[in-house]
């Protein structure tokens, strides 16, 4: 039997790259062989850093047979056509948020990933962080009773300068869409993963005070079919940007999530109880590089775990399309100025 580490490849040094090698690294039985970018100067700096092999063209780094995964950390719209070279050169992909621009690309990516039979994981830390699996559970376990309202708030600033840092910031051709797709995305999912998918959204959105292409501001009113509402507040305007939070109401108490500030409180009727629990967390309001590592770390530990048993990642594919499908339906809502139905699964 072949003991050796799994050999994981990164494509694209950009601002989150340093964050997957640091978990590989932090991964055991892992190992970072090699880096793909076309800036010479990046890659070489990348790979004095954490190590492996710098190459300027991804499809030969993907030509190696002993590459077992590669991490996709690239604008959203590479994201589709380098899954797909990856899974048909056999290699497992854990992709970035988000997984693609809509969900006609991420069913491409699921049904590339299953034919080639290889694992597709997609980024989303904040599942693997200790207090939203807290959150999840008093709501799994009943402690807050029926919800009545949810709620999901990325008030955040970024500076023109930040747009202006990559080409592809603020073009709708490259992100698929602005605050909501790139942003608040993590906390949507979030929501998603403790509360369920809404059935019904009604949304606006606006382009504030950024000279995008893109939304800088989104606020969507959720319908659910348990009867409860919930909302999203999401922009990138708010000065000086303002830690995300998540809010679950119940028929038995309540719960809110200070998720950027690495705080959880609960409050319980009957009887009466209150709680409040903490982590060490960054939040990324203001800075996107702002965030700690640990929940990284744990998702590629699940993931190489998923490669080694086999069995399908935490968040895989489908796990990973469900933000985009109501996103999706935020933005056409927001276009068509209508409530927009999706499936409640």
């Amino acid at each position: 039997m072949d003991m050796r580490p799994l050999h994981f490849a990164i494509i694209g040094v950009g601002n989150i790259a340093p964050m997957h090698a640091t978990a590989i690294q932090n991964t055991p039985d892992a190992e970072l062989v090699a880096v793909a970018t076309r800036d010479a100067e990046r890659g070489g700096a990348f790979v004095a850093r954490f190590g492996g092999t710098w190459y300027p063209d991804y499809r030969t780094l993907l030509a190696r047979a002993d590459i077992d995964a590669v991490a996709i950390c690239t604008p959203p719209d590479l994201h589709l056509p380098m899954t797909l070279d990856a899974a048909s050169a056999g290699k497992h992909v854990l992709c970035e948020k988000p997984m693609a621009r809509n969900v006609a690309e991420c069913d491409a990516m699921i049904d590339a990933c299953a034919r080639a039979g290889v694992r597709l994981g997609v980024i989303f830390q904040s599942r693997f962080e200790p207090l939203t699996r807290r959150v999840k559970a008093l709501i799994d376990d009943g402690a807050l009773g029926n919800l009545l309202w949810t709620s999901a708030n990325t008030l955040w600033y970024r500076s023109d300068e930040y747009y202006r840092s990559g080409a592809w910031r603020g073009k709708l051709e490259h992100e698929g869409g602005g605050v909501l797709i790139n942003q608040a995305i993590h906390a949507i999912d979030a929501m998603i993963w403790v509360s369920g998918m809404p059935t019904r959204v009604t949304a606006q959105t606006r382009t504030l005070n950024h000279a995008i292409e893109i939304e800088d501001g989104a606020l969507a009113m959720l319908d659910y079919a348990d009867g409860r509402i919930g909302l999203i507040q999401a922009t990138t305007a708010a000065y000086p940007g303002f830690p995300e939070r998540l809010e679950f109401y119940g028929t038995r108490g309540s719960a809110v999530y200070h998720k950027g500030l690495g705080k959880l409180e609960w409050h319980l009727r009957e009887p009466r109880e209150d709680h409040e629990e903490s982590a060490a967390i960054s939040s990324g309001a203001a800075k996107p590089m702002d965030i700690g590592a640990s929940g990284h770390i744990a998702q590629y530990q699940d993931f190489a775990a998923a490669i080694s048993e086999p069995r399908a990642p935490l968040v895989d594919g489908h796990e990973g399309r469900r933000s985009i499908v109501l996103i999706e339906a935020i933005y056409r809502s927001a276009r068509e100025n209508r409530a927009v139905e999706l499936d409640a699964d």
